[in-house]
């Protein structure tokens, strides 16, 4: 056994682990990795003091509809609340232009009544419309042009509600972001991420992430239940998988048969390119540090081309992780594909397992990261009741601070979710300028926003 294999095997032990979070701020990555569990003890579920309401938003382009994202995110938002003594506040929030529907404060309505009568705390709260005086300005705000149309709506009006209802914790549900007009409001995050459209209870695609890298709606509605306590998928998987069809089937079932299901909404609108960058002089070089998956996303192809404007870029790829992330990892494929995208930006690539001293530097991190860095970099996610940080969580980050340290100290270019995990690395000395790019489309054919000085020639200035 090589080495790699060896590294490899190491940290796949160590990633399917649940992480204390009782445990100090100062502990190093390595302690919180010492002292994890295979399976979540229940004295790890966090009850606060005083019930928390938690606020579902639910979005709707036409009528309000549940999803099968929508479904699993609500069973975990009413668990979630019922594990604070409380209950799930369901509103509906239109996010298409036509304003909001006028029954859907009526199917909302029918929709909680449904959860409830499952045994889920789930209360309706009706049409965020509803709540506003004069019911007009949600309507207005509809019809309102925004950079951001997609994050910026939902979030706006979500905020409403939630300062109508006097509730302060919010489930980023689908179709809602993590945007600054929820600053002061305690967050919840899903754990669930990839959904099939047409059927809740479908096993995941066979190239996904394995949980706790990627996501499994089977396994994080069966682990939000207490049907499952372990951070391994495979583990128990028929057992949980069944458990799970008898707590929620019927409920689906209800639902579909109320006509009160649908695929997921058209989306109501793209975002336009962005490029934001922090005292990034045009022409310098620029670093990418990138999880090497064995599909290049269209969003790394765009940051990627963004990044290339800015400056010679270098691909620095997490060849490593993948290994264990994906149950087949075509690790030569990939690295080819990784090799083409840089050779048509005109930049380099670098991949970690190329690194002889690899072991050493992710050791390093973990000896250096601490708990209040990873939930730095983890954001609200945190701060969930159950099922917070994961092994994989402490590994990605001293792995990601290996990759952001390696070569010559340059700009890195990230995408938005992952600036606040690069503020995490500051022990590790990265560097503070950043580059994002948010948006879609393609580079060479859009209307681009970029830094003013990027177009104002200064005297000595790289053009």
């Amino acid at each position: 056994m090589t080495d790699l294999h060896a590294l490899v095997d190491q940290l796949d032990a160590a990633s399917a682990t649940w992480l204390d979070p009782r445990a100090p701020a100062d502990a190093t990555l390595r302690q919180l990795l010492h002292g994890a569990a295979t399976t979540w003890p229940a004295a790890w579920d966090q009850t606060p003091q005083t019930p928390a309401v938690v606020l579902f938003p639910l979005t709707y382009a036409q009528r309000p509809r549940v999803t099968t994202a929508v479904f699993h995110h609500l069973i975990d938002a009413a668990c979630e609340a019922q594990r604070a003594g409380a209950w799930a506040a369901l509103v509906s929030v239109p996010t298409g232009r036509r304003g909001p529907h006028p029954q859907a404060g009526d199917t909302i309505r029918r929709i909680a009544a449904i959860f409830a009568a499952h045994g889920l705390p789930v209360d309706a709260a009706g049409d965020v419309s509803e709540m506003t005086s004069p019911t007009h300005l949600v309507a207005r705000a509809c019809t309102t042009a925004y950079t951001r149309r997609a994050v910026d709506l939902p979030a706006l009006l979500t905020a409403a509600a939630a300062d109508s209802l006097g509730v302060t914790d919010i489930a980023l549900a689908d179709g809602i972001a993590r945007t600054d007009r929820f600053t002061a409001l305690r967050l919840l995050v899903p754990l669930s991420r990839l959904h099939d459209r047409t059927d809740p209870f479908a096993a995941p695609p066979a190239g996904a992430k394995k949980p706790p890298s990627g996501s499994d709606a089977l396994w994080a509605s069966a682990f939000t239940l207490a049907l499952t306590a372990t951070a391994d998928p495979d583990q128990d998987r028929d057992a949980y998988v069944a458990a799970l069809g008898r707590r929620a089937g019927p409920l689906w079932h209800q639902l579909r048969t109320q006509h009160l299901t649908a695929h997921h909404d058209p989306a109501p609108g793209n975002e336009p390119l962005r490029i934001r960058a922090t005292d990034h002089p045009r022409g310098t070089p620029v670093t990418i540090p990138l999880f090497g998956a064995p599909t290049i996303a269209a969003s790394t192809r765009t940051l990627v081309a963004a990044a290339a404007l800015a400056g010679p870029p270098t691909l620095v790829i997490d060849d490593l992780t993948p290994r264990f992330c994906y149950r087949t990892y075509p690790a030569g494929e990939a690295r080819a594909q990784y090799q083409r995208l840089a050779d048509d930006h005109h930049g380099h690539t670098r991949f970690l397992t190329d690194d002889s001293d690899l072991a050493d530097r992710i050791a390093h991190a973990l000896d250096t990261l601490t708990h209040t860095d990873l939930r730095t970099a983890a954001g609200p996610r945190a701060d969930r009741r159950r099922g917070a940080l994961t092994g994989f969580d402490a590994v990605h980050l001293a792995v990601m601070g290996v990759a952001c340290t390696t070569g010559d100290p340059t700009t890195l270019a990230v995408t938005p979710s992952n600036a606040s995990s690069i503020r995490a690395l500051r022990p590790l000395a990265v560097t503070d300028r950043l580059l994002t790019c948010t948006g879609t489309g393609e580079i060479t054919t859009s209307d681009l926003h970029v830094p003013a000085h990027w177009i104002t020639h200064h005297p000595g200035a790289p053009l």
